[in-house]
C-alpha cells in the first residue's frame, strides 16, 4: 500500500514538475503573455470589486457587458500566445538555416582542400613536363603579376610580402585584384620579372629561389620589354638633373632610331656607359604564354586575373601601341605604371608622343568600364618607389638589403 501511494506522488511530482517546465519554458519564449495576463486578472479583480462597491451606469454594471470585456481580454492574451508560437518557429526556421549556411560553407571549404591538393599534384606534373620543356612555364598559375622594369625587385617582394612594406601605396591594388593577404594561396599567384640591366640578375635569381622553397613561382627574365624580339643597347646610369638615383633606376634602353647624342640631349644624361641586352616582344608574351596557361581548378570559383606594373623609362611609347595590336589587353585586368611623357621634364619626339598615348590609352581602359564590355581592364597612372632608398625615399632605407622570405 505504501508502495503504490509513494509511486503515486511520484507521478504526481513529476507531472507537476513537467506542468512548471513547460510554463517557464513558455514564459521565456514569450514574456509579455505573462506580463499581459498578470494584467488581465488585476484589472477583472479590480473591475469587479468597483462594479460591486459602486455605482455605475447601467451598461457597466450588466453582467453580459462584464462577460464580454473578459472574454475579449482572453482572446488578445490567446492572440499574443499564438503570435508567440509564430516568432518561435521562425526562430526556429532562422537556425536551421544558419546551420545550413554554415555546413554550405564546411563544404566549400573542404572543396577548396580537395581543389588545392589536385592543383599541387598537377603543379608536381606540371614541374615534370617543364623540365623536358613541354609546358608554358606559367601553367597552374592562377593570377600572374608582371613586373616591367624590376631593378631590385621590390615590387614584387611587396605582393608576397606585405608586412614588410605597410605603407606602399601598391598594396591596395593588390588586395582589389588579388584578395587580402590572409586569403591569398601565393602558390596560385606567379609573378614575372623583366630587367635587362645585369647588375641586378643575381639579386632576381637569388630572391626567385628563395620563393621558390615556399612553392612560389617567381619567373626571372634578364630582359628588356619591347614591340619586338631585339638587341637593343641599354644605358644604366645613376644621375638625373645632377642629382644621384642610385641603383641604375632611371636606366633604359635606347632604340634603333635614337642617337647616343640625342638620347644625352633629350634625357640629360652624360658619360653613360652602354652595353647589348636582348629585348622580349612584351605583346606576344602575353598572348602566347600568359594568355595561354593552364588554369588550375580553383579557376573555377575564383576569377584569374593579370596585373602589370610598368616603369621602362619611355619604351611605354612602343609596348602599348603593339599591345593593342596584338590583342594583349584582351588578356590584362590592370596596368599601372609611370608616364615619362613632357610633364617628366623630357624632351623630344618620345615624351611629346607619350604625353598624347597616356590620356588616349586611360580613356580606351575607362571605356571598357563604361560601356560594360566583355572585358575590362583598368589603367593606373603610378610610380611607388617607397622602400627603395630614391630621391624622396632615401630617409626611409633601402628595403631590398632586407632579408628574403623562405620557408
Amino acid at each position: 500500500m505504501d508502495v503504490c501511494m509513494s509511486s503515486d506522488l511520484d507521478i504526481a511530482v513529476k507531472y507537476a514538475t513537467f506542468v512548471l517546465q513547460w510554463f517557464l519554458s513558455w514564459v521565456q519564449g514569450c514574456p509579455s503573455a505573462l506580463l499581459v495576463f498578470f494584467l488581465t486578472v488585476c484589472g477583472a479583480i479590480i473591475t469587479w470589486k468597483f462594479l460591486t462597491e459602486q455605482r455605475v451606469p447601467h451598461i457597466l454594471s450588466d453582467t453580459n457587458t462584464s462577460l464580454g470585456l473578459l472574454f475579449l481580454m482572453v482572446m488578445v492574451v490567446m492572440r499574443i500566445y499564438t503570435m508567440s508560437n509564430q516568432v518561435l518557429e521562425l526562430k526556429k526556421e532562422l537556425v536551421n538555416t544558419a546551420w545550413g549556411i554554415h555546413q554550405g560553407s564546411q563544404h566549400r571549404m573542404e572543396l577548396m582542400k580537395l581543389l588545392g591538393k589536385s592543383e599541387q599534384l598537377n603543379m608536381r606534373r606540371g614541374d615534370e613536363k617543364m623540365k623536358e620543356g613541354e609546358d608554358n612555364p606559367l601553367d597552374g598559375c592562377l593570377h600572374v603579376f608582371i613586373d616591367l622594369g624590376s631593378n631590385r625587385g621590390l615590387q614584387i617582394r611587396k605582393l608576397y610580402e606585405p608586412h614588410t612594406f605597410p605603407l606602399a601605396p601598391i598594396l591596395p591594388v593588390y588586395e582589389r585584384y588579388f584578395g587580402i593577404p590572409k586569403d591569398r594561396n601565393l602558390r596560385e599567384i606567379c609573378s614575372v620579372s623583366f630587367e635587362p640591366n645585369p647588375k641586378h640578375t643575381a639579386k632576381l635569381k637569388n630572391l626567385s629561389e628563395a620563393y621558390a622553397t615556399c612553392g612560389i613561382k617567381m619567373i626571372v627574365y634578364v630582359a628588356g620589354a619591347g614591340h619586338k624580339d631585339e638587341v637593343l643597347r641599354f644605358a644604366p646610369f645613376n644621375s638625373l638633373f645632377g642629382h644621384e638615383v642610385g641603383h641604375d633606376g632611371a636606366a633604359r634602353l635606347i632604340h634603333e632610331d635614337e642617337s647616343m647624342k640625342e638620347f644625352t640631349e633629350t634625357h640629360f644624361h652624360d658619360d653613360v656607359e652602354v652595353e647589348e641586352v636582348n629585348v622580349m616582344r612584351f605583346g606576344k608574351f602575353i598572348t602566347d604564354v600568359v594568355a595561354k596557361r593552364k588554369l588550375p581548378l580553383s579557376a573555377k570559383v575564383i576569377k584569374p586575373r593579370v596585373i602589370i606594373k610598368a616603369d621602362i623609362e619611355g619604351a611605354e611609347l612602343k609596348i602599348i601601341p603593339d599591345m593593342l595590336i596584338t590583342g594583349a589587353f584582351g588578356h590584362v585586368d590592370n596596368l599601372h605604371m609611370e608616364w615619362h611623357g613632357e610633364s617628366s621634364y623630357r624632351q623630344g619626339r618620345e615624351p611629346r608622343m607619350i604625353s598624347k598615348l597616356a590620356p588616349a590609352i586611360t580613356t580606351f581602359a575607362d571605356l571598357t568600364l563604361s560601356e560594360g564590355l566583355e572585358h575590362q581592364f583598368e589603367m593606373e597612372d603610378m610610380d611607388d618607389e617607397t622602400y627603395t632608398g630614391y630621391t624622396i625615399y632615401k630617409p626611409w632605407g633601402d628595403y631590398s638589403e632586407r632579408p628574403m622570405m623562405s620557408c
